[in-house]
């Protein structure tokens, strides 16, 4: 697999967040890019890539239209830093907006490789540009749309390698838990149907890395004994295809105490990404994130997480730095 030795350990001397009892290593973060991330002076990227490093992360896989030529000369003196540090970055290939409503997959695979080619033009010398994140985010598809996931993943993954041969590609999907389709109207997928879908698309696709979403839709009320049956169903469909397994432990969720709580607060089939769960998020508890390494460190030794940049900077708000300091206690002691 093209991703064998690209994660090397970050800073000498820098906590990491693994340790003795087998849980997988943190090795980055998601990081949605803004203009005002760019805005920000040097000594503010510095302290953030400091505080990144500090617990143990020498990756970030950047999402957004802004981590590429839309950054401008912003994006490029970032990547500069990044190449400094020896710390290693995804690019975003993007993603039509509702692509899953797409009649077909043709338009959106020649923007996804002239992504890809304009990506590795524009930054292929930097040494930190390691791979390419492809963004179609889903879980199971069926009939028409699931021809259609299928075609994306296999065209864009194609066109990234076309690109840059040497590159992985990365993907990053979820699960859901919502059996009884509280949350929303969608069809559920027992683990051994989503194991066979990721098959289907692994074995045809060029993607080396999948980092599966560990929440099953974001709720802290799920137990890590609920998220175990789609581990394994990902981790089969990882090891049928020759794919690389890693796990996306997320650092944000909605804290509600179960299911009925949430339907209570919010109504019947509200999506979880709805505006009015917003001040219900919050960073998942250090020993919280803790245990959902361990249960990762099962199926992987190699985590990355979305939710820092969320909920967990220090140069967030007072409460995302509390967290932090927690992380921070809990993962170098």
């Amino acid at each position: 697999m093209f991703c064998c030795g690209i994660f090397a350990t970050g800073v000498c001397g820098c906590a990491s967040l693994s340790g003795a009892g087998g849980e997988a290593r943190l090795a980055g973060t998601l990081w949605w890019l803004t203009p005002d991330d760019l805005a920000l002076p040097e000594t503010a990227w510095e302290e953030e890539l400091d505080q990144l490093q500090a617990l143990g992360m020498d990756t970030i896989i950047f999402n957004g239209p802004y981590a590429g030529p839309e950054g401008g000369g912003a994006f490029d003196a970032l990547l500069d830093r990044l190449d400094a540090r020896g710390l290693h970055v995804y690019l975003d290939t993007l993603a039509a907006p509702n692509w899953w409503t797409l009649e077909g997959a043709g338009n959106e695979v020649r923007r996804g490789t002239e992504r890809a080619v304009l990506l590795q033009e524009t930054y292929g010398h930097h040494a930190s540009f390691a791979g390419f994140y492809i963004p179609y985010e889903c879980y199971v598809m069926w009939d028409r749309q699931g021809a259609l996931a299928h075609d994306l993943y296999v065209g864009v993954s194609r066109g990234c390698k076309a690109a840059a041969p040497d590159k992985p590609v990365m993907i990053s999907p979820f699960f859901r838990l919502d059996e009884g389709c509280y949350l929303g109207d969608f069809r559920w997928a027992t683990p051994e149907a989503y194991s066979d879908f990721w098959k289907g698309i692994l074995g045809a696709a060029f993607i080396d890395i999948v980092a599966l979403q560990d929440s099953g839709e974001h709720l802290a009320c799920y137990t890590l004994a609920q998220r175990r049956p789609f581990f394994e169903a990902m981790a089969a469909a990882c090891a049928a295809t020759g794919t690389a397994f890693w796990a996306n432990v997320e650092s944000g969720e909605l804290n509600v105490t179960s299911v009925e709580d949430y339907v209570a607060r919010f109504g019947l089939k509200t999506h979880v990404n709805s505006p009015e769960t917003a001040p219900f998020w919050r960073a998942v508890p250090a020993e919280k994130f803790r245990a959902k390494l361990e249960l990762a460190g099962d199926y992987t030794d190699t985590s990355i997480t979305w939710g820092y940049r969320e909920f967990l900077r220090s140069s967030g708000d007072a409460t995302a730095a509390q967290a932090y300091g927690e992380y921070a206690r809990i993962f170098t002691r």
